[in-house]
């Protein structure tokens, strides 16, 4: 599996986790020619819904807001963003 939630910011997983993953938009030429994508890995997770709340507080820690009434309004729409892109 693997979301795009915004633009280089991807949930994936394997038959263990969910890892969030930012693309960085840069390749690797290796041995034999191999591209390989150029990510930051942000975190390992056992379930989707602790993937979404990393991907909550990642955002949360951008924010430009300057009261808590602004904060809350801003995680409501991250959280309702989030949820329109993945449907649990």
């Amino acid at each position: 599996m693997k979301i795009q939630i915004k633009d280089n910011l991807y949930i994936e997983s394997d038959s263990m986790q969910f890892i969030i993953k930012e693309y960085s938009g840069k390749q690797t030429v290796g041995e034999g020619g191999k591209v390989t994508e150029n990510y930051k890995t942000h975190g390992y997770y056992p379930d989707v819904q602790s993937c979404l709340n990393k991907i909550v507080k990642m955002k949360v820690m951008d924010s430009t807001a300057t009261t808590l009434p602004e904060l809350l309004e801003e995680v409501k729409g991250i959280r309702q963003y989030i949820e329109s892109k993945v449907t649990i």
